[in-house]
């Protein structure tokens, strides 16, 4: 009996002790797998739930004209979060938050409805008056963090080359997009501690990471011509009704861009209220066929080739010439023509018959030299190449029309490049609107200066073409609207017809109309290219809609520069005053083709 019992004591002590053998493996199984095994997880999730991660999103760069007068701004905003599970009534707190931050209430509260998000957005990038409204409310899982905006303190005012950046702060079009590598700057952020309720109880010192590498552009524009070249070009748009204009104004000696002006425009400020053709730069995205502005090119390489003297004359058929199975036009019948007047008096027939003279291998070389059928490369983004068609693919009448500036198309930039190349003596050079990028100590990052991109003609014929552009703003010429009182002024008018794919041929009433132009000729501060986009007012030729607004951007700006008038009003004499002659019948000999 004794032993019975004895053992079965035993027996429980052993069952006893077996229960805790496990009760104490159990344990160290747990201990081993919350401090060895899965010890990095739960730290990782401890670190979720007692401290909060918060970026912080650093200011860009600000945008700088060229005499450091800001164009583009950060500011200060407040943008409202929440945290989903943490927020008590739903629907009252979608109602609350609405009226403080003028966002939708159904909005708010189907991103409220998201209990599985740890975070959700509610507003964005707001005036930081709110913060006051938000802690009177009291909202649990509610709460903000400072954000920066852009802001273009002068609404308008260059939109189309500076663009506008998205509401993460990265750059979407312009200048903004261009380098934003180097204004965007790079995010911080910081460690802080919160309580059960998610609020920030302090930041970690060891945890923080100042956003850095937001650095400074210094452009080559000057606020006060773009001001000039859009306020101009906008007249001139709405007085001769045209569909839209650009204006487009460069320093030929270097290159700097002074102005890039596009109408219609829009606010970069509010950019989602545009409509995407307003936001186009039309100065380098749009292609349009020249027209007589491409006469300087043909007459240019036509001199430099040798292939015509500046003592010849043609014979302009008396206002129509029958070339092969086309007959080509003038808007007046002129007669012998020498090659100055030809230019002064844009004469297709006459620039047809200089053309005639050139190779067609030689013509499209020197095209390509002076720029056209590539992109210029400017520092901005989206830019056209126009089209010039390789020499296999011209028709018999593709000299003929090309030497009067059809089947080409440019862009406004590249035309004024051109031009440009003529009024530096035949040195092309690169464009460019970014001068500097500095960063916040002020010291350069990044400078462009000026560059020769090659030598197009000789400085003979850079002379003579810029001779024959004064004749064409004198009294005998078709730009006299273009000239400015004590300034030789050198330039060339433009009216070319667009060409209908529905009808399939050029339009009889669509035109594109400009000018393009340098002052002072001789030794040019500036050129200047007007361009308007299907004028309908009384008039559509260039010399009557796009000159008059070349001379009022080009005469505010020279006064602006403090460029001294080279003579008294009224005492410079055109080549047509120095040497006047009868242009409309011109009797002699000399060559003709």
């Amino acid at each position: 009996m004794k032993d019975f019992f004895s053992n079965r004591y035993r027996l429980k002590a052993m069952l006893v002790m077996v229960v805790f053998a496990c009760g104490y493996a159990s344990v160290t199984y747990r201990l081993y797998t919350l401090q060895v095994r899965d010890h990095a997880l739960l730290r990782d999730m401890a670190d979720k739930q007692h401290k909060c991660t918060l970026e912080i999103v650093p200011k860009r760069g600000t945008v700088y004209d060229a005499k450091m007068r800001e164009l583009a701004i950060s500011v200060d905003t407040v943008s409202v979060y929440a945290v989903p599970p943490k927020v008590k009534d739903k629907t009252a707190a979608a109602g609350i938050l609405a009226k403080i931050t003028g966002e939708d209430r159904r909005k708010i509260l189907r991103e409220l409805l998201k209990t599985k998000r740890q975070f959700v957005w509610v507003a964005r990038k707001l005036n930081p008056e709110i913060i006051e409204k938000l802690d009177k409310a009291n909202l649990d899982g509610v709460s903000f963090l400072y954000e920066s905006r852009r802001f273009y303190p002068n609404r308008t005012l260059a939109s189309g080359l500076l663009g506008f950046v998205g509401l993460d702060n990265q750059g979407l079009e312009g200048i903004e997009f261009q380098y934003d590598n180097y204004i965007k700057g790079e995010s911080g952020w910081f460690i802080a501690s919160v309580d059960a309720r998610r609020r920030k109880i302090m930041a970690e010192v060891k945890g923080y990471v100042e956003p850095s590498g937001a650095n400074h552009l210094v452009l080559t524009i000057d606020k006060v011509i773009q001001y000039v070249a859009e306020e101009e070009l906008k007249k001139a748009v709405l007085e001769n009704k045209a569909l839209s204009g650009m204006a487009v104004m460069m320093r030929p000696s270097t290159g700097e861009i002074l102005a890039m002006a596009s109408y219609p425009v829009f606010n970069p400020n509010e950019f989602q209220d545009s409509r995407p053709q307003d936001r186009k730069n039309l100065g380098i995205i749009d292609a349009f066929e020249p027209g007589s502005t491409f006469k300087l090119i043909t007459l240019s390489t036509a001199l430099d080739q040798g292939a015509v003297r500046p003592d010849d004359i043609f014979f302009c058929e008396n206002g129509a010439y029958h070339f092969r199975t086309t007959v080509y036009h003038d808007t007046h019948e002129y007669g012998w023509l020498s090659v100055g007047q030809v230019l002064q008096l844009s004469s297709n027939i006459g620039a047809i018959k200089i053309g005639e003279r050139l190779k067609e291998n030689n013509f499209y070389s020197s095209i390509k030299n002076f720029g056209f059928g590539e992109k210029t490369r400017v520092d901005l983004p989206g830019e056209s190449a126009g089209m010039v068609r390789p020499v296999s693919k011209w028709s018999g009448l593709s000299m003929a029309s090309m030497s009067m500036g059809q089947e080409i198309s440019v862009t406004a930039l590249q035309l004024l490049t051109a031009v440009c190349t003529i009024a530096n003596k035949g040195v092309r050079m690169q464009p460019y609107v970014v001068s500097q990028v500095i960063n916040p100590d002020g010291k350069i990052v990044l400078e462009n200066k000026p560059k020769v991109v090659r030598k197009v003609i000789s400085d003979k014929t850079a002379e003579f073409m810029i001779s024959s552009m004064e004749a064409v703003t004198s009294k005998e010429g078709t730009a006299p609207l273009a000239a400015i009182p004590g300034f030789r002024v050198g330039g060339k008018t433009g009216t070319a017809q667009k060409y209908d794919s529905a009808i399939g041929r050029y339009s009889n009433d669509k035109y594109v109309s400009s000018f393009v132009g340098v002052v002072p000729s001789r030794n040019p501060e500036i050129a200047l290219i007007v361009v308007l986009n299907e004028p309908r007012g009384a008039a559509y030729y260039g010399g009557y809609v796009a000159a008059p607004a070349f001379r009022r951007i080009a005469e505010r700006t020279l006064r602006y520069l403090r460029v001294a008038p080279e003579e008294s009003p009224g005492s410079i004499l055109s080549t047509a005053d120095e040497a006047p002659v009868s242009i409309r019948k011109l009797s002699g000999s000399g060559s003709c083709s």
